[in-house]
């Protein structure tokens, strides 16, 4: 499925969407079997959506997808070609496995941002998550770990018993961590992006709700096609590695998906 480069290029999902509704023999058309178009267009996401599996609106996997709309042509060059849902009034239906989500050419974008919630539903493991985002770099900042397990609703013993390391079992607020703690949390949180990432390689449906959302949102809001460097696919890619993510100083700690 790949393109030539005069099919590559697009800034934004405005831009994709303005150039796929005004061009109805654009080969992506076909790609998505969609040659049949008159009055299919593309429409822009907007907002979040209804997560289920953790039951909270986030935003979606897809970008764009195509939906049966009733406009006329005067009203679509009006707009310059563009179409989203929240100036949209008049979808009649949201084409299923439409969804894309589009990637820009050459860029390390950010696949998902998993809270503990959506972690544990995928892993069935508190350890594990805070594993892989606790503060391992900075000694001062290890108090905060205190938080990233109290987010997980799991405790030091816990933790310790997991990773079988009893040296941080007696862990608590007054802690005076040391660099023996720097170690041990280092190799913990290496330890612990490998074995997530053996996870998810072993697990289609998880390697799936990284990159699509399969599991996670309603047609069209999982994206059954990816757009990367110009490459309309439905091919996951199965090269990525995990990272700590932002934490709010460990009050909501996340692990990160991200390509090579």
């Amino acid at each position: 499925m790949k393109n030539n480069r005069a099919l590559d290029g697009f800034e934004n999902e405005r831009d994709f969407v303005k150039t796929l509704n005004k061009n109805k023999l654009h080969p992506y058309w076909n790609i998505l079997n969609l040659n049949h178009n008159r009055n299919h267009f593309f429409i822009r996401v907007e907002g979040k959506k209804l997560s289920k599996l953790t039951n909270e609106k986030i935003l979606p996997k897809s970008d764009v997808y195509v939906g049966i709309v009733d406009i006329e042509e005067d009203d679509l060059i009006k707009n310059d070609y563009y179409l989203d849902e929240k100036s949209t009034k008049n979808i009649k239906k949201k084409i299923s496995k439409s969804g894309i989500s589009i990637k820009m050419k050459n860029t390390n974008y950010q696949i998902d941002k998993c809270s503990v919630n959506k972690f544990i539903k995928r892993y069935d493991s508190k350890e594990l998550f805070c594993g892989a985002t606790i503060y391992s770099r900075k000694i001062d900042d290890f108090n905060k770990n205190n938080l990233v397990l109290k987010s997980a609703n799991t405790t030091w013993k816990e933790f310790a018993t997991f990773f079988n390391q009893d040296f941080l079992k007696d862990i608590d607020e007054a802690t005076v961590f040391t660099e023996k703690h720097k170690k041990i949390f280092s190799l913990i949180q290496k330890n612990s992006y490998n074995k997530i990432k053996s996870l998810t390689l072993e697990n289609k449906e998880n390697l799936n709700s990284l990159f699509k959302g399969g599991i996670e949102f309603e047609e069209p809001y999982c994206a059954n096609w990816l757009l990367i460097n110009g490459n309309l696919t439905t091919e996951v890619p199965k090269e990525f590695y995990v990272t700590k993510g932002s934490s709010n100083g460990g009050k909501h700690p996340t692990v990160v998906f991200k390509p090579i």
